[in-house]
């Protein structure tokens, strides 16, 4: 059976290359980067040899293996057919050749051989002598079985969620805390390690606890052997192998539970009969309201609003937390945030999708248009300009000099207003449909359109930059002028100057949209949303 179900995985993925160019080039992406995985894994676990601390470090890459392997599966639910055991229900298979066929198909691909390849980087950075090695070998192939499953017990028990809705949701409520580390670790980290802050012996004090998880119980086995301590390596190669083996019974219950259970994901929600909030202000009320309760409701919405947030931070983090507290940092970060607050929200027909065609039996006049337009721009504006300039004050007091949060205040205001006006624009010049891949929680463009989403973009970002100069060069010329200079005259001042910006983006793109009414319907139908 587990060859059989070995074959298949291959067949599956041979059949994906064939199915189309793009599944041709991630492919080719995804087996370049495990490549690349498996080949600086390797380096950077030779590089440990000789030092006192190179338990702690294996100990700690050993680890972050095993997270990356807990929260892939939820990440990538739906790529691999054998991941979901509703698929399996139908077959007259017992359960443990279940668990050893879908044990093969896991270990079968690139990255679970990168996985292999990267940490028998051991044998040089961490193994001495025979029985070192030995064990090493031994103690990465534990380490893979255990990642494989646990992989596979989360997977098979959140099944049910992952194909639900709130399991969409959790899926893409993921992708922030994974911008925000990836951020940390490309600007804090590097800025730290240049600066002496963070060397190998930083890493000594997590091995305390470390060494006592399946991970570090791999790690030190192998130091244990290399010093002649067999006898402890070996309890320590039984205590990982007892942790797998009860990863494996709990992964059975989980897997017998799957495939007796009824699947409930597609019963339908309650519907519950409420006022619509400012909806007696008019056609731009009611969709200031709508837009106003999928902000709340809907979680790529709120994904969307913490990147903002996680951006404008990452912007200035690494000059933050240096000796360097230049203010030109905290403008960057306002002008970002704000643009990227309307690099999201853009394209508004292809995330709306479908629906649209029946909002826009509504929008038949140009003046229902720039209706339409002004209500979301009043929703977005509301939550994203406190949002962005809370954080710039955050950056502002971090840097111990909280006055640049409020000269980066009107910053926002103008660039706000400036970004949510070309996302108008550019919802009805470049539009294209949106489809929801099974391998992405989040929308993306259609095959095709890459080149539409990049320019609007880049468009977006430029825009906003130009349109913030006039802002960011009164907020620099008053910022030793008195506060009430700043507050009462240079910040409304700004409002108003933002709120200009986004009204003649709303009348510039309603007034195109009139004309291309036929074309935004085509594009929202050919967007797919499930």
């Amino acid at each position: 059976m587990a060859r059989l179900f070995a074959r298949l995985k291959l067949r599956l993925l041979l059949n994906a290359l064939r199915s189309s160019n793009a599944a041709k080039i991630s492919f080719i992406i995804s087996t370049a980067f495990a490549v690349a995985l498996a080949v600086l894994t390797f380096l950077a676990l030779a590089s440990f040899s000789g030092k006192s601390t190179s338990a702690d470090l294996t100990a700690v890459i050993f680890t972050v293996f095993a997270f990356g392997w807990l929260i892939a599966p939820i990440m990538v639910f739906g790529v691999d057919g054998t991941l979901d055991p509703a698929t399996l229900a139908m077959y007259p298979l017992r359960t443990r050749k279940l668990i050893a066929g879908l044990l093969a198909a896991s270990a079968t691909g690139a990255w679970p051989l990168a996985n292999v390849a990267g940490l028998l980087g051991v044998t040089i950075g961490l193994a001495h002598g025979p029985l070192g090695e030995v064990v090493a070998v031994a103690a990465v192939a534990l380490q893979v079985l255990f990642c494989i499953s646990l992989s596979r017990f989360v997977t098979t028990s959140m099944a049910g969620l992952l194909r639900s809705r709130r399991g969409r949701d959790l899926a893409a409520f993921l992708i922030v805390p994974l911008v925000a580390l990836y951020e940390f670790f490309t600007q804090v980290v590097p800025k730290a390690a240049a600066a002496g802050k963070i060397t190998t012996a930083s890493f000594a004090g997590l091995d305390a606890w470390m060494r006592w998880l399946p991970p570090g119980l791999a790690a030190h086995a192998i130091q244990d052997a290399s010093d002649g301590r067999l006898g402890l390596a070996f309890l320590r190669l039984a205590l990982l192998a007892a942790v797998i083996v009860v990863l494996g019974w709990l992964w059975v219950r989980s897997l017998s539970r799957a495939l007796v259970t009824a699947d409930t994901t597609t019963q339908g929600a309650r519907v519950r009969s409420a006022n619509l909030p400012f909806a007696r202000f008019g056609l731009r009320g009611a969709v200031a309201a709508r837009f106003w309760l999928y902000q709340r409701r809907e979680p790529a919405s709120l994904v969307c609003w913490a990147l903002v947030a996680v951006i404008t931070a990452a912007a200035s983090a690494s000059s933050v937390l240096g000796k360097q507290h230049h203010p030109g940092v905290i403008f960057l970060s306002a002008i970002l945030g704000a643009a990227f607050a309307g690099v999201f929200h853009a394209n508004s027909v292809g995330l709306t999708g479908p629906p649209f065609v029946l909002e826009g039996t509504a929008l038949a006049r140009t003046r229902d248009l720039r209706a339409y337009f002004s209500g979301q721009n009043v929703v977005l504006s509301v939550i994203g300009a406190p949002l962005i300039i809370a954080v710039c004050f955050g950056l502002a007091a971090t840097a111990r000099r909280p006055g640049l949060g409020l000269e980066a205040a009107p910053v926002v205001l103008a660039g706000l207003g400036a970004a949510l006006g070309l996302s108008n624009v550019f919802t009805v010049a470049l539009p294209y449909p949106m489809v929801r891949r099974i391998s992405n929680p989040m929308l993306t463009s259609a095959p095709g359109y890459s080149a539409h989403r990049l320019g609007m973009t880049f468009g977006t970002l430029a825009g906003t930059a130009v349109a913030a100069a006039p802002a960011l060069v009164a907020a620099l010329l008053t910022a030793a002028d008195p506060l009430a200079i700043r507050v009462g005259v240079l910040l409304p001042c700004s409002a108003v100057y933002g709120c200009a910006l986004a009204l003649a983006g709303a009348r510039i793109a309603a007034n195109a949209a009139t004309a291309k009414m036929p074309e935004l319907c085509q594009v929202a139908i050919r967007s797919a949303m499930s």
